[in-house]
């Protein structure tokens, strides 16, 4: 199983592991819409996604958290 967050194959298993734990479904309050929230398994931080009419719940979790790997996870590619 490859986990290496430096490659596309590593983040999308990261991110299929991490919805395998559980996500949170965060109903919207008023102004604001649905958000989506999965816990990274590297760092432990919460990764949020909006809620868009034209994805799926996954599609916006793990698009999510590829960009968390990618940018912001203090053990990405880019660390």
């Amino acid at each position: 199983m490859n986990l290496d967050p430096a490659t596309k194959g590593g983040r999308r298993q990261l991110a299929r592991n991490a919805r395998g734990y559980g996500y949170y479904d965060i109903p919207a309050s008023p102004g604001q819409g649905r958000h989506y929230q999965v816990v990274c398994l590297l760092c432990r931080e919460r990764v949020s996604a909006a809620w868009e009419s034209d994805k799926t719940r996954i599609a916006l979790l793990d698009g999510a958290m590829d960009d968390h790997l990618l940018h912001d996870c203090e053990h990405g590619p880019q660390q």
